[in-house]
């Protein structure tokens, strides 16, 4: 059990394994990084999801742990304006939630729904973030100004996958969330309301910088979004909060 709740730690960081896993996070290709920021958690949530849950001091450890790692990273998080490191913090920051859940009694399938609810929003940050930098050059907010004027359909998809990342309602992060505060204990829970406070803390800054002030200058054969793939994420927005609405009444009935 010991070795598989080590595998654990590495596919669902905590410290001090994170700092590795971050390391290697940001030297991954965009598309890499994607996709590892997905295939990490589901793979470690469904790992923990067939062990029995440890007693003790090891739980009591790995419970400080978790919130340790959730608070440490949602904390650097306000100092971020690059978006493949926020969205990648963020992740960091929202694994832990995934190891609170499963050791307050989340099993099976609900431990692997928190994970793929917390990973989905920095994957599609990191996405965008890979279209962000095509046309920029970079995927660093506010160094010359508000995004909106020049690509409003790419801002517009930023802006809700920041909100989706933050776990606000109606997006599944946000039923997520109520399933891990509703198995914790209320210190723990405290904890996570203080981890969510500085998301969205870090979100408004976030926001600062890349829809207010000047308008940024739109370069010489620039191009926002084409409106097919500006559809396409709009699709995705809808069928993933009705994914969300249909689990988390799933749940709530159960």
């Amino acid at each position: 059990m010991i070795q598989l709740l080590l595998v654990a730690i590495v596919l669902l960081p905590l410290l001090p394994f994170s700092f590795g896993v971050n390391a290697v996070l940001r030297l991954a290709p965009g598309w890499l990084r994607a996709l590892l920021l997905l295939v990490l958690p589901v793979g470690g949530a469904a790992l923990l999801a067939t062990q029995p849950v440890p007693q003790g001091p090891l739980a009591q450890v790995l419970q400080a742990v978790a919130v340790l790692t959730a608070l440490l990273y949602a904390w650097r998080l306000l100092a971020v304006r690059e978006l493949f490191i926020w969205a990648r913090l963020q992740a960091t920051s929202a694994w832990p939630l995934v190891w609170l859940g499963w050791l307050f009694g989340l099993q099976g399938d609900q431990v692997i729904a928190v994970a793929v609810a917390l990973a989905l929003p920095a994957v599609v940050l990191t996405l965008l973030a890979c279209a962000l930098q095509r046309r920029t050059g970079g995927a660093y907010l506010g160094l010359r100004g508000r995004l909106g004027a020049a690509y409003p359909r790419l801002t517009g998809a930023v802006a809700v996958a920041v909100i989706a990342a933050l776990a606000a309602p109606p997006f599944p992060g946000f039923f997520a969330l109520l399933m891990v505060l509703h198995a914790v204990p209320v210190a723990a829970a405290i904890a996570l309301l203080a981890v969510w406070l500085l998301w969205s803390w870090a979100a408004g800054l976030l926001w600062q910088h890349a829809l207010y002030g000047a308008p940024w200058p739109l370069p010489a054969g620039g191009s926002d979004l084409p409106r097919a793939a500006g559809a396409a994420w709009v699709v995705l927005a809808v069928v993933v909060v009705g994914l969300g609405l249909i689990g988390s009444g799933t749940w709530w009935m159960h």
